[in-house]
């Protein structure tokens, strides 16, 4: 009927489609900015968080936290790769239930989700783990139906070392998500591995004093580290003169040889000399500084970002004699950050000027409004910036006592979640317009809180909203005295009978309400009653009327009714499955009815409680063919067959109906 309507209603079709493309279009824009602001989030998280350390369970635990955060998994593993290359070992677990279980079992990297990952040397994400034939079973674990993984390599040099896992229960895995974990593997694999050879670094440096031999083995390992490691490493006095630089120190300033670097005032790698001295000063309070964000130079004069940690060594007299450091280069990422904050101002640009849309912060350290409120409520956004009251001002009075009830909800959630809700504002003019106000609690670097959020004006859709309901309404008069017209032509052909389809509806409508049926249910259950025997209309009057018993070809044609009426009803779009209903209503629960043969819960339940309801009340009624057999019989048949011709729970709630809560069935008037 649906269909039917929208072709007579051209216009109810276009408004439709103009609707939708809206709906459609803000949700992109939404989305678009929800995942540029989650992106640039991790990228500054990881920049701090993974270069400022260099104990490797330290960095493992910020991988894992960051990337769970950002992926909203409940559980993460990162894995190491074995010696001989055959399994992957545990080496930092974060699971709510089974963290010592995991951490307990190495993975095969054949029969595996993390293996199957590492072999490919790419990402990837399982959506069906639960039931998936790679899985594995790690011991005191149990299989979860909606698991979902997702698994990223970590590879440096072209080698794969390990690998990073994530669990999540119920939503499915995106792209998006993917993209991001291989993202942030690819970015986190230097940050593990100057972990790892700086834990072999200090190992080392106390091998070098247990012996002599110990000591020679342990400065050819450390000079062998101290070439290939990737970030900075220097010694330096404090006046500025270098001692010691690394490979990667020297080709990081651009230096041909460490004789030019170390002959280098270290003066000469800051572009301003008041950074030097800013640095050297917070190192003689501290005497250590960490992820130190500094802007250095290289030999060409080409400008970098670096995240330095000095420590200060001093003598057993204690004065300072030099310092030992760890040079980071950040460029990279400050420039991603950069360019991340770019798009945002673009983002916030383009929403300044989209019709309709407004953004907002408010509460935090500084207040924010998009300029676009003037063209959707005709006053400038510093009207609203520096007046906090504006707007709760501009909010119909009907509409407060609604959003008061919805912000309480949010409260006692702890404000988790968007709180999404619907009211009227007034415009300058003194119209009122319908806005959809979404919003957020956000925490900010200095952990005020502070709310942001989102204003759509929604007059349209609320416009349409009750041009739908207008035409739902009308719809369902059509449809009501379309199956009036149906019953009372049934009626005609079977005056015998009469009323029989309304009593049988009445009854199996007020069973489905003390079955818990929702309202809308049951309608559908009352309807489908109501034309339930619609195909006796194809049966000759004398044999519906006949008050001899039938013969076998008479009682044949009378089975054929409900395949008869399915006919006539299924073409008919009704939002329920009435049609399936009627085809149904003479099945029985162990099978042995008509026209399919179907028992148990393959017959649907709306049609299980008509054949209960239909064999009341034709029992209870007169027959051309037989007097009335009354109201107790008919219960005693329900009550001896139930479990065998009818649903169990159907009958007894039936049963319960007429003989503790005094049914009966009302009186019909036929037209």
């Amino acid at each position: 009927m649906t269909n039917t309507t929208t072709e007579n209603n051209p216009y109810m079709a276009e408004l439709n489609e103009k609707l939708q493309n809206e709906i459609n279009d803000r949700i992109k824009i939404e989305e678009e900015l929800q995942r540029k602001n989650h992106d640039l989030e991790l990228i500054l998280k990881t920049s701090r968080y993974i270069n400022s350390s260099l104990n490797i369970t330290e960095v493992f635990q910020r991988i894992a936290i960051a990337v769970m955060d950002h992926l909203n998994s409940y559980g993460c593993a990162i894995y190491l790769i074995s010696k001989d290359g055959k399994l992957l070992l545990p080496r930092f677990v974060i699971d709510p239930v089974y963290e010592k279980e995991i951490l307990a079992t190495p993975l095969d990297i054949n029969s595996s989700f993390t293996g199957k990952v590492v072999k490919a040397k790419k990402s990837m994400m399982f959506n069906d783990a639960g039931p998936n034939e790679n899985g594995f079973q790690i011991p005191g674990t149990t299989e979860e139906e909606e698991e979902r993984i997702i698994a990223a390599p970590l590879i440096f040099k072209n080698e794969v070392f390990g690998a990073i896992c994530l669990n999540r229960i119920g939503p499915y895995f995106s792209e998006n998500d993917l993209n991001l974990l291989d993202t942030f593997a690819n970015y986190v694999t230097t940050s593990v591995k100057n972990a790892q050879n700086y834990q072999k670094f200090q190992r080392e440096i106390l091998e070098r004093t247990s012996a002599e031999k110990a000591k020679e083995k342990s400065d050819r390992k450390f000079n062998d580290l101290r070439t290939n490691i990737p970030v900075g490493l220097f010694r330096s006095t404090p006046e500025g003169k270098f001692l010691s630089a690394n490979p990667a120190m020297v080709s990081m300033f651009g230096f041909d040889s460490e004789q030019e670097f170390l002959s280098t005032p270290a003066t000469e790698l800051y572009p301003k000399i008041k950074s030097r001295n800013k640095l050297l000063s917070i190192l003689g309070k501290e005497n250590s500084v960490q992820n130190y964000e500094v802007k250095l130079q290289k030999k060409n004069g080409v400008k970098l970002w670096c995240l330095l940690s000095i420590n200060i060594i001093y003598d057993d007299s204690g004065n300072w004699i030099y310092q030992d450091g760890i040079v980071t280069d950040i460029s990279k990422e400050k420039m991603t950050a950069k360019n991340l904050a770019k798009t945002q101002f673009r983002l916030a640009t383009i929403l300044d000027n989209v019709p309709n849309i407004t953004l907002y912060e408010t509460g935090g350290t500084e207040e924010f409004v998009s300029k676009n409120i003037s063209k959707m409520l005709g006053y400038p956004a510093e009207d609203f910036v520096n007046d906090k009251e504006k707007f709760s001002s501009l909010i119909h009075p009907d509409d407060k006592k609604y959003i008061k009830q919805k912000y309480l909800e949010w409260e006692k959630n702890n404000k988790s979640g968007i709180l999404t809700s619907w009211f009227r504002v007034k415009k300058s003019d003194g119209t009122y317009i319908w806005i959809e106000d979404r919003k957020l609690e956000i925490t900010g670097k200095d952990n005020t809180k502070y709310t942001a959020g989102i204003n759509i004006d929604i007059t349209n859709l609320k416009n349409a909203e009750e041009q739908l309901k207008e035409s739902y309404n009308t719809l369902q008069r059509i449809l009501e005295e379309t199956v009036e017209g149906l019953v009372q032509a049934v009626e005609m052909r079977d005056p015998y009978t009469a009323g029989h389809q309304r009593r049988v509806s009445d009854l199996a409508a007020v069973i489905g309400k003390e079955m818990g049926f929702p309202k809308e249910k049951i309608n559908g259950l009352k309807l489908a009653a109501l034309v339930h025997d619609i195909g006796k209309i194809n049966i000759p009057a004398e044999i519906l009327s006949k008050p001899g018993k039938l013969t076998t070809p008479e009682f044949n044609l009378i089975k054929m009714h409900p395949q008869t009426g399915y006919d006539i009803l299924k073409s008919i779009e009704f939002p329920w499955p009435i049609a399936e209903i009627v085809l149904q209503h003479q099945e029985r629960y162990d099978g042995s009815a008509y026209p399919k043969g179907l028992k148990g819960t393959e017959i649907h339940i709306k049609a299980r409680i008509l054949a209960v309801a239909d064999v009341i009340e034709a029992m209870s009624s007169h027959r051309p063919y037989r007097p009335s057999l009354g109201i107790d019989s008919a219960l005693e048949e329900i009550e001896k067959n139930k479990n065998i011709l009818y649903d169990p729970e159907v009958a007894d709630v039936c049963l319960k109906l007429f003989r503790e809560k005094g049914y009966k069935f009302p009186k019909v008037t036929i037209n």
